[in-house]
Parts: structure tokens; C-alpha cells; sequence
């Protein structure tokens, strides 16, 4: 058995109890729902951030392009979306979904993502960061209406123990937040590779008045409760708008 004086610090008591106390109420939420529609447990997903010159931007939107067109034809795929981020545009992210990690891999090695890698040399602003995660919770994505979408991303990881708790975390959220108004897609999953305490959450609204009243609904702010407690570093969330 642990003690609590061998908890790290970030863990210690107090903030404990009041992660606990918000996780125990999204739990709750969660035992009132019946199963949810997710994708296969075999099911990876890629995340790439990238960022490029700023002078570059249209540039980077036309690579991205290519990438999807190319992707998109590639065996195993089950959907690529690419974002830029709200107010700083020469910075995106790369969301695409692959029926299992062969599928995945073979993607990494074709030459529509080689030349992806290649040709951002000459205008990246920032490391190119690609990796892979497997699902913890992915719903059904609903169609947007209308020009207003609004996609966040966030990026969490933990500390060692609080790995699980923050997961249950994660779930109950996605749950609470999919039967919110104007809500198109939750979607939770977890790094395939070391460390395996990354865990990102990817989600759309129809428009920024609904993630405004995400934002400020009460499985939200529980939700930052429970994993605040947890973390090992920022908690990192991020506005993008879709690229079509």
C-alpha cells in the first residue's frame, strides 16, 4: 500500500481530495448513459502539429492539402481533418484516423507523407511533431452547418499515478460534452508510445457560442478539477478552425 507521504507532491492530499470529489460527479454523469458508438479498439490516430514561417502560410495550407489528398486514398483510412489554429495561422494540426496501426505505419512510409516532411524543411517554424494514439473514447462526428466551426485541442499529461484517474476523467467529460448543444465530435485518446501519461482531446462546435457554454458548464469546470491536481505540465488547449 502507498502512503500519502510518498505521493509526489503535486499529489498531495488536499488537491487529491478535491480531484476526487470532481471525478466522482462525471463519473456520475457517465453511469446515467447507455454505451456510446466508438470506433474499433484497433483504431490509431495520428496528431501532427507543425508550424511554418509566417510569411509562409499559404504555403503551408497548400502542403497540407496535398497531404489529405494523398492520405485520403491510402488503405486503412477512416478520415483526416487538418486545422489552423484561431489567431495564429501559420500553425496546424493534423487529425487523421486509420483502421489499425498496420495502416497507420504504411501511411508513414508512403510518399505522399515523405514529401510532406521534405518540403516543410524549407519553411517550418518548429519541429515537425507526429504521433501516433489509440482510442480511449472516440462518438460519432455530426456535420457541421454552416462556416462557424470551432475545433479545440488539448493536450494533457500527468503524472505517473494519476494516469487512470485522469482517463476516467476524460471519458466522463467527452460523454457530458456530446449531448451538449451545438457539439459535433469529442474525442479522447491516449499516446501508443512512451510516455504513455500523454493523453489529447480533440472536439468541434457548430460555432464559438457553443464551446463558450462548454467552456462554462459544470462537467467542464469539474473536469479541469479533477485533472489540474494531476498534471506535469500546463494545461494546454487550443482554438482551430477547420480548413476545407
Amino acid at each position: 500500500m502507498i502512503s500519502i507521504r510518498k505521493l509526489p507532491a503535486a499529489l498531495s492530499f488536499k488537491p487529491l481530495v478535491h480531484c476526487l470529489l470532481g471525478l466522482a460527479f462525471l463519473l456520475a454523469i457517465m453511469a446515467r448513459s447507455g454505451a456510446q458508438a466508438q470506433t474499433g479498439a484497433a483504431a490509431i490516430y495520428g496528431v501532427t502539429a507543425l508550424d511554418v514561417a509566417p510569411g509562409a502560410t499559404s504555403q503551408g495550407v497548400a502542403l497540407l492539402k496535398q497531404y489529405r489528398d494523398g492520405a485520403l486514398k491510402q488503405a486503412g483510412n477512416m478520415g483526416i481533418t487538418l486545422l489552423q489554429e484561431a489567431d495564429w495561422p501559420n500553425r496546424f494540426v493534423i487529425y487523421d484516423a486509420w483502421k489499425d496501426q498496420s495502416a497507420y505505419d504504411a501511411n508513414e512510409k508512403a510518399a505522399h507523407s515523405a514529401e510532406l516532411r521534405d518540403k516543410l524543411k524549407a519553411i517550418g517554424g518548429a519541429p515537425y511533431d507526429r504521433r501516433d494514439y489509440h482510442v480511449i473514447t472516440v462518438g460519432p462526428a455530426q456535420a457541421a452547418a454552416g462556416g462557424d466551426t470551432i475545433y479545440m485541442q488539448l493536450h494533457l499529461d500527468v503524472f505517473p499515478p494519476g494516469i487512470e484517474a485522469t482517463l476516467a476523467a476524460a471519458r466522463a467529460v467527452a460523454e457530458a460534452a456530446r449531448k451538449g448543444e451545438g457539439n459535433l465530435r469529442y474525442d479522447v485518446v491516449r499516446s501508443v508510445k512512451p510516455p504513455l501519461s500523454h493523453t489529447t482531446l480533440v472536439a468541434a462546435w457548430q460555432n464559438r457560442k457553443a464551446f463558450d457554454a462548454y467552456e462554462n458548464s459544470a462537467y467542464a469546470r469539474q473536469f479541469r478539477d479533477a485533472v489540474g491536481p494531476l498534471l506535469g505540465s500546463p494545461f494546454d488547449d487550443r482554438l482551430y478552425v477547420p480548413i476545407n
